[in-house]
């Protein structure tokens, strides 16, 4: 099995059972206040984003017009029922069992979303103001307070403009899952965007083939697994194989890395390949350096280089190397200085676990309060999910409201799995309701996944 990088993968998605703080919004956005951002003839406090109207659509059938046949039910159900018809769903958790239906079968069938921009491309025939339409986008996740990760904000936002693309059937889309997934909303993405990046990657390599000369590389494999955990100033001893997969030679070529989070001295900087690399033989560029004394989460990558300095592939990400630096301190001590601690009583499943790609997965801890401290609104947060590009909230699964001493609770969380095969490590921690760990650092869940 290969273990494939964090770049080539682009990130775990999570379907975590969603967090909610005492500061929770009162309402939220919901499918009427889509309808009605593009309602061809009145508009609210911020003007119309149609430059020429289209023709009346009743709520009813715009939202017929813009799902999709698989997910029709959805319709069915909204329209049905007098009582969801006045909500029109602008409280999810009282269509629980549907809308988790639903979710399940758009990270089982991700490109369900493609089929929704396909109708909602049909369905804004007309002029749309960019102005209008970017103003709105801003206020609304604003108001909402919506996360989005760097993954979906570049689907969406020309990043260098810092506005939104003119691709307004993604725009609306995006509306649509937001209010029926306000607090998954990038969960629900993760897998149509790495799909869609990987196609057009194959197509380009396929287009690559019809030339007389192709230079390409191709990741093998890595040891050990990427984003890996690790104590201040611990060594750190990385290597990638990469294997020439074009049709010509690689001379004096060489990795160096173009990112300064740390300091490298040049012999890990500069990461030199054999003098020649012949078309169908592999690499072994290696890193060893101590890991910084500041905890927190690293990010460093190695671009391909040619003899001129010239990037070889300037459209490849090149070799990541993430990882999360933890101070962990002495678990005898704090638990003294702590007056207290937890204790796992059963985990469902065991790790490791193997497990199929892109798949949903769900994974359960069964902890008992050993201490003397009642839990008041803790929670379990994955500590290292940024580095699968999620917002915070999303990663996030609440306790019971009070957990007594000597109490046993379950906690479940739920996830669809990375889309390729590898190795993944996810780590929790139990954090009190003002956000700081409830427990010593060097307390924590771990979940490791091998996906075949």
């Amino acid at each position: 099995m290969q273990i494939q990088p964090y770049n080539d993968r682009i990130q775990l998605s999570l379907s975590t059972i969603a967090f909610t703080d005492n500061k929770e919004r009162a309402a939220g956005m919901n499918l009427k206040e889509v309808y009605e951002i593009f309602y061809p003839g009145k508009c609210g406090k911020l003007p119309s984003v149609w430059k020429v109207p289209p023709k009346y659509r009743s709520k009813k059938e715009f939202f017929e017009e813009l799902l999709p046949i698989e997910i029709r039910w959805l319709n069915y159900k909204i329209w049905n029922d007098k009582a969801r018809r006045s909500r029109f769903l602008s409280d999810c958790k009282k269509e629980a069992r549907y809308i988790a239906a639903l979710r399940t079968y758009l990270f089982e069938h991700p490109w369900t979303i493609s089929r929704i921009e396909g109708k909602a491309k049909t369905l804004l025939s007309g002029q749309i103001s960019e102005e209008c339409m970017n103003d709105r986008f801003l206020q609304i996740i604003d108001e909402e307070e919506v996360e989005i990760s760097r993954n979906l904000r570049r689907y969406l936002f020309d990043t260098e403009a810092n506005r939104l693309k003119t691709r307004w059937e993604n725009v609306l889309t995006f509306y649509v899952l937001l209010a029926i997934f306000p607090k998954e909303i990038n969960q629900i993405y993760i897998q149509y965007i790495y799909n869609r990046e990987h196609n057009i990657h194959f197509k380009e390599e396929e287009d690559s083939n019809s030339s007389t000369e192709k230079d390409g590389i191709l990741f093998q494999y890595e040891y050990p697994p990427d984003m890996g955990i690790v104590s201040p100033g611990e060594i750190i001893n990385h290597t990638w194989v990469m294997k020439n997969v074009g049709n010509i030679l690689w001379e004096n070529r060489y990795y160096e890395c173009n990112q300064s989070v740390i300091e490298l001295d040049e012999k890990n900087r500069i990461l030199p390949l054999p003098q020649i690399v012949y078309p169908g033989d592999k690499v072994s560029p290696s890193v060893s350096f101590y890991a910084p004394e500041t905890p927190g989460t690293y990010v460093m990558n190695w671009k391909m280089k040619d003899g001129n300095g010239n990037e070889a592939f300037p459209d490849r990400l090149g070799l990541g190397l993430h990882f999360m630096v933890l101070d962990l301190e002495d678990e005898k001590i704090s638990r003294v200085k702590n007056g207290g601690n937890y204790k796992v009583i059963e985990e469902i499943p065991r790790h490791p676990v193997t497990s199929i790609s892109g798949k949903l997965h769900s994974h359960t801890w069964i902890i008992e309060n050993t201490g003397t401290t009642i839990w008041n609104e803790y929670y379990l947060e994955c500590i290292n999910g940024d580095n699968f590009s999620y917002a915070k909230r999303e990663l996030c699964v609440p306790f019971k409201k009070r957990v007594m001493p000597g109490e046993r609770i379950s906690v479940k969380v739920e996830f669809a799995t990375p889309p390729i095969e590898g190795i993944y490590f996810m780590v929790w921690q139990i954090m009190k309701k003002d956000g700081t760990p409830a427990f010593p650092k060097n307390r924590k869940l771990e979940v490791l996944l091998n996906l075949i």
